[in-house]
This record gives C-alpha cells, structure tokens and sequence, in this order.
C-alpha cells in the first residue's frame, strides 16, 4: 500500500549538490570511456566496413556482452541488488560488519559458480547457440561467429560477478573505477588493431576484447579492498539477506534476460536483409547509446543507493523530490540531443565512419537507424528512472511483466516494418517498445507510492518541448547557411565540412537553447546554470 511521506523536505534539498558532483565525475568518466567506444567502431568500420566478419563479431559478442554489460554492467541486476540490500546495512564512512562480509562473499562464490559453468556450456554449444539467434544467415557468417563466441566465452564469468563489485563501490560512493573500467575492452581492442592491425577473419576482435573484460574486472578489486572488504570463498546460503537479493534478482535478470531477447527477436529478422545489416544497427545503437548511456549513467547511478535508503527510512518527500529533479534534468538535455541527431545525424556518421571499407551507403543506412533511434531518448530515461524507483522498493516483478509484454510487441512491429523499411523498421519497433515500457511503469508505480507527481513534470517539459523546437528551426537555418557558404566559396572537403557543421550548428544551438529555457523561466535550468558557474567561477 502507499505510504504517506515524512516530513523531510531539507533533507531532499540538501542530498542534489552531492548529487550533482557525483554526476559530473561519472559523466566525464563515462564519456572518456565512450569516446573510446566510438574510436573502437571507427577503427571497426574502417578494418572491416560493414561486412561478414563484422558481423560475425557482433553477433558472437552479443552473448558475452549481454553479461558483461546488462547483467554486470553499472544498472544490471547484479549491481541493483547489491545496492539495494548493503544501502540498507551499510552506513556512509563505515567499515563492513562481519555479517556483511559473509553475505557480499557468499553473494560472489554462489554467482562466480554458476556463471563458470554457464561459460563452459556456451563454449561446447556455440554453434548451436550462434545458429538460434542468427537462423538465417549464411553457413559461413555462422561459423566464424561461433568460432568469435568461442573465443570470448570467459567474457560470461567476468560479467556475472563484476557486477556486485560496481554495486560495493557505489554504496561507498565510489564512482571513479565503476565508470571508466568499460574503457578496458574498449582500450584494448584499439591497441591491438593499432599495434598488430586486423586479420582475416576477425579473431583480433574477438581476443582483444576477451583481454579488455578481464582486465576490466581486475580494476575494481582496489576499490574493493580500501572498501573494508575482504575476498574470500563463502557459503552462507542461510542469510536472510541472501534470500532479499535473490527475491530482488532473479525477477531483475529475467527482466533483463527478456530485454536481450528482444535483440535477439531484431537479430532473428535482421538476419533475413543483406550481409551487413546488423553492423548497421549495432552502429546506430552504439551512436544513441553514446548520450544515453553518459546521461543515465551520470545521473541514476549515484541517486540509486539513495532512493533505496530513502525507501528504507520512508522518507518519501526526498524520493519524490529527486526523482522528479533527475528526470527533468535528464530530459532538458535529452531533447535537445534528438533535435541534433535530427540536424547533424548524417554528418556524424559520415565523420566517425566513412572511410576505408565504410561507403556513403553504409553511411546512409547507419544515419537511418540513429535518427530513428533517437526518438526513444526521452521515454528511455523515464523508463530506467522509474524502473530504479521500483527496484529501490525491492520489486523487479513488476518491470519483469511489462518487460514479457514487450516482446510481443517488439516481435509484431519488427515483423511488420522489416520488409518495407529493413533496418529503420527494426529501430522504429524498439521505440515502440520503449514508449510503452515507459508507460506503463509509469501507471503500476502507484502500487508502492502514491504519486510521484508526473503533473509537476508537466509545464517544464513542455517548456523544454519549445524551447528544443525553436531551437531546431535556428539550427535548421544555420546549416542551410552553412551550406550555402560551402558552395560559394567552392569548399568540397566532405570531412572537414562535417565537422565544421557539427561544432558551428551544436554550439549555436545550445547557447540558443538555454536562452529560451532562461527565457521561459524554466527553474532546472537555471538551477543547473548557477551549479555549472560555481564550478567554474570565471562564469560568474
């Protein structure tokens, strides 16, 4: 049943300031490791364009990355209820309990068992594994795919424990190594193609990232032990928190299992169009995650312990407050990102990868899944912010239903949009998805609050809606007068028009764009202003 809030207002006003540096750490971290992610696809690209190795690759590392990333990853269910239950043991500035010690270690000993095996059965059968989830593609493509599988099998192990070490940093609030270790398979891949360059059949990719998960995970055992914590085997299966975490992850992981499932719905389809296909979606997904994954990372990641905490003490009030702030500020920078995939879409695509075995069709094809995809920021991080909401109240049921209910409607609208629109169908069908997640989370949150007060979301948002929309009519007339300035003046390098096109259009609307917003009185912005020149004073 709802409960009614404490009255606690101060204390919601006085958590955001911490709030605030923890997010901006975690964004420059997180962007490093992103711009990372995009110089590995460029090189990608320009080794292999859009090809049958690329997407033997793709398709092998979706196994291995759906643990490394979804399951272990910063927001995975190992990382969720690792906080959910030590936030609630835990306090700030101590060191852990013996009990606490016991659960955490039993916690990695039953995970790392289960997980070994798990690794060691996808090995023997991956190219039965291979041959479900890319049914259709050629005899050749599944076999070097099940060969890339193979080789990063080990990958699975690493991601089903790496999660829980994210999770005891970030009870800690220790955000630094959490967010910059996924630069390590990104680092890796790019020295080897840089030092030993590519080989015929891919197996570079395939080994380069297998070393960048392990060393990925030996980063997070420093923070670790200055933690308190110490490592070692235990079988504690009696411990009452143990039960809270399996009641809180096993819904969580099938959840997300069935979050996978739906890529592998889009790969079963996507396999029927020409070779190439799904390196053209992974591309377009890759280039949306870039700001995604920055802005939810930066923002959710440090408030999550705190919405669990706040649960624990009922104080409502700080949850309602904080939530309604993180979203808002997710969206007033997610709007405008849309607008500018609308307007620079194509000229990004062409300047990250338009080189070398990666044609303007590739690009054209790429530029159509991103712009596509770009539709689902604003419902991607309603979704993921009441989702945590939902798991701070130890329920991962809930998001695990609406997650069932989406793979038959991810699995209706991929089979329809396919054949007319091939690669756009299937991103405009993971919007859908996304839309209706959103959604419906959004509805069944009164289960366990109230209200979290979505009318209060209404006048910024569409103050925000304007302000984006005005900004894209300036934005449009900039680059239109860019274009025309190209041609009379005779300039004709592609690149360097592309990336003269992004700056000048990005910059102009931005500063646009929070003028209006400034202009509308919209308060989050200008709160967000008066942060932004306390960290840099010469603003002032």
């Amino acid at each position: 049943m709802p409960q009614k809030p404490s009255p606690n207002e101060k204390n919601a006003s006085i958590a955001i300031p911490s709030i605030f540096r923890s997010a901006s750490l975690i964004a420059v971290v997180t962007i490093i490791s992103k711009i990372l992610g995009l110089v590995r696809d460029q090189m990608i690209a320009h080794a292999y364009g859009a090809s049958m190795i690329s997407d033997a690759y793709l398709y092998a590392f979706q196994i291995p990355s759906f643990a490394l990333i979804l399951l272990g990853g910063l927001g995975g269910p190992f990382h969720t209820a690792t906080i959910a239950v030590l936030s609630k043991i835990l306090k700030d500035n101590e060191s852990p309990t013996e009990d606490a010690q016991r659960l955490t270690n039993t916690f990695i000993t039953l995970t790392g068992i289960v997980f070994a095996l798990l690794a060691v059965l996808v090995f023997i059968f991956a190219p039965q594994v291979i041959n479900v989830i890319a049914s259709q593609a050629s005899p050749q493509l599944k076999a070097l795919a099940a060969h890339h599988l193979r080789v990063m099998s080990p990958l699975i192990f690493v991601g089903g424990i790496i999660g829980i070490f994210y999770g005891v940093s970030n009870v800690y609030h220790r955000f630094l190594w959490p967010s910059l270790s996924p630069a390590a398979v990104n680092s890796t891949l790019i020295l080897w193609l840089l030092i030993l360059g590519p080989d015929p059949f891919g197996y570079a990719l395939a080994i380069s990232t297998l070393i960048g998960g392990i060393l990925q995970l030996s980063l997070q055992l420093p923070d670790f032990f200055k933690t308190g914590f110490r490592l070692f085997p235990a079988f504690d299966i009696k411990h009452p928190d143990l039960k809270t975490m399996g009641e809180l992850l096993f819904p969580a992981t099938i959840g997300t299992t069935i979050g996978q499932l739906n890529i592998y719905v889009a790969m079963f389809f996507v396999s029927q169009l020409a070779p190439g296909a799904w390196t053209t979606i992974i591309y377009g997904n890759r280039l949306i995650q870039l700001p995604i994954g920055v802005l939810i990372i930066a923002m959710l990641v440090p408030l999550f312990p705190r919405f669990s905490r706040w649960v624990g003490e009922k104080d409502f009030v700080s949850l309602r407050t904080n939530f309604r702030d993180g979203i808002l500020t997710l969206w007033l920078l997610s709007f405008p990102i849309m607008i500018l995939v609308f307007l620079l879409g194509e000229h990004a695509v062409s300047l990250l990868f338009q080189r070398g075995a990666f044609t303007a069709k590739n690009t054209a094809l790429v530029d159509s899944v991103f712009v596509v995809l770009s539709l689902s920021i604003v419902p991607y991080m309603l979704r993921d912010g009441i989702t945590r909401v939902f798991y701070a109240f130890n329920d991962s049921r809930t998001p695990l239903l609406v997650g069932l209910f989406s793979i038959g409607v991810n699995a209706l609208f991929d089979a329809i949009l396919v054949k007319p629109f091939g690669v756009a169908g299937i991103a405009f069908a993971t919007v859908v998805v996304t839309i209706c997640n959103a959604t419906l989370l959004g509805l069944l949150i009164r289960r366990h609050i109230d209200d979290l007060e979505f009318r209060k979301f209404i006048s910024p948002t569409l103050k925000i809606m304007l302000a984006s929309l005005l900004g894209w009519a300036f934005g449009y007339f900039i680059l239109h007068a860019l274009q025309h300035a190209y041609s009379a003046v005779g300039f004709t390098n592609f690149h360097l028009q592309d990336l003269m096109d992004i700056l000048i259009v990005t910059l102009l609307f931005t500063i646009f764009y929070f003028s209006m917003l400034l202009l509308f009185k919209v308060s989050l912005a200008q709160r967000l202003m008066n942060r932004v020149k306390n960290v840099l004073p010469g603003l002032h």
